[in-house]
């Protein structure tokens, strides 16, 4: 299924190479009115390293045995979102999270982290097969199994890197916006709901507008045929999202807001599609759990929700879905369920749904009830520990633990050798 396809909305990828220097601009096309020219600059020393780590050499665009071209090539890069493109792309990018600069053999390998090169590979129409580009996309589906047809168990492994709970928390702060109530600086308003109030999730329903009221009918899993699952965010393990079938729901929900907001011209899908890889990053190294969403039919991943419990309030963190699910008000329901357990839960006295990309999206967040506050810290009380499920960090603590006898026994040996050497002292 292809989405968001412009007859507008390409891009020209000019690649030059000559006496060994590569370098790459991507241009929007001059011929369509709703691109404002962009202009991104490939590094030309960007090149496979030979000799000791860390230094790098000038290689060309094109194998060395072959003759580059005279002339630039015009690539266009059709923004045209599918799911064997979005596969391609992620491919790329794990070739990027595996890659180690102290392996002196992968003499590719530094260049899977040039974002430009990952989309010209993954959405460029005529790419030459001999270009640098073809070819690291053509190694990274050979890594991946993916030149057949992609197995469920590939879409569905998870990725991840293993970090810990203190890690994970750490990594929080910044998008729960820890800026604003340690006194950094100011962040953007967020939407609250007080919920101390309320004894049932039917009480705050009560309260919103008939227009409201129908949505969140239209919004259940019966409804939608859809299902919901809680999976914990655990410290010590890879997260229950980062696998591809949850980066699908990222890069379609980003290249979808971001069109909504700028139109489909190429500026915004090349944008959408690095602002997915880095919210998808983000989101898989923080804390909390996630809400996942599936199709009940094809039991396919179709949105997510991470959510963050820290002091009195419950944070609704991130939200990504895929087009099927933008038509089937999973967000609508997302925000009832966390609502309705903040309600049930007497450690919880407000949620927090963050700030809004636009203001439409804040209005909207209005009707239901959450309040745009500028002075959110003060309504808001995250001064408290992370809240989780319990045995949520049982494998980290089971570590921890076996740490910490570890540092008791060398205390112990410590103690006993000084009061042997004080012993044997004249």
């Amino acid at each position: 299924m292809s989405h968001h396809r412009s007859p507008a909305a390409v891009a020209w990828l000019l690649f030059a190479a000559c006496l060994g220097r590569a370098a790459a601009f991507l241009l929007t096309n001059p011929s369509c009115p709703s691109s404002p020219p962009r202009h991104v600059t490939q590094p030309s020393d960007a090149a496979p390293r030979q000799g000791a780590p860390g230094r790098r050499r000038h290689a060309p665009l094109y194998a060395l045995a072959e003759e580059p071209p005279n002339e630039p090539i015009a690539v266009t890069i059709d923004a045209t979102l599918s799911d064997e493109r979005i596969r391609k792309l992620f491919a790329w990018i794990k070739r990027a999270f595996e890659f180690d600069e102290s392996d002196r053999d992968d003499v590719y390998g530094y260049y899977y982290n040039n974002i430009e090169l990952a989309i010209a590979a993954a959405f460029g129409d005529n790419l030459p097969d001999n270009s640098l580009p073809a070819k690291l996309m053509d190694m990274a589906l050979k890594k991946e199994g993916l030149l057949g047809e992609p197995t469920k168990a590939w879409e569905e492994l998870l990725v991840g890197d293993v970090i810990g709970r203190r890690d994970r928390e750490s990594a929080s702060l910044g998008a729960m916006g820890a800026a604003q109530w340690s006194g950094q600086w100011m962040t953007r308003p967020h939407s609250l709901l007080d919920v101390r109030n309320f004894t049932s999730v039917d009480d705050w329903i009560k309260t919103l507008p008939r227009g409201c009221k129908r949505t969140l009918k239209k919004a259940t899993p019966e409804a939608q045929n859809f299902t919901v699952a809680a999976k914990p965010i655990r410290g010590g393990d890879a997260a229950p999202h980062s696998s591809y079938a949850h980066f699908r729901c990222v890069a379609q929900h980003e290249v979808r807001l971001l069109s909504n907001r700028y139109g489909e011209s190429t500026s915004a899908f090349v944008n959408a599609l690095a602002e997915a890889i880095s919210r998808y990053m983000g989101t898989t190294r923080m804390a909390g759990s996630i809400r996942e969403y599936r199709d009940a039919e094809t039991d396919q991943v179709i949105g997510f929700a991470h959510e963050v419990i820290k002091g009195r309030t419950a944070r609704g963190q991130w939200f990504y879905c895929d087009d099927d699910a933008a038509k089937r008000y999973v967000w609508f329901h997302s925000v009832r369920d966390l609502v309705q357990r903040a309600i049930e839960d007497d450690r919880i006295d407000v949620v927090d749904l963050g700030p809004s990309g636009s203001d439409a999206f804040t209005e909207l967040k209005t009707k239901y009830g959450f309040e745009s506050v500028v002075d959110w810290p003060a309504v808001a009380d995250y001064s408290g520990d992370f809240i989780y499920l319990e045995g949520q960090n049982e494998k980290e603590e089971m570590g921890n633990e076996m740490v910490r006898m570890l540092e008791q026994l060398m205390q112990r040996q410590a103690a006993r050798a000084s009061r042997q050497e004080k012993k044997d002292s004249p």
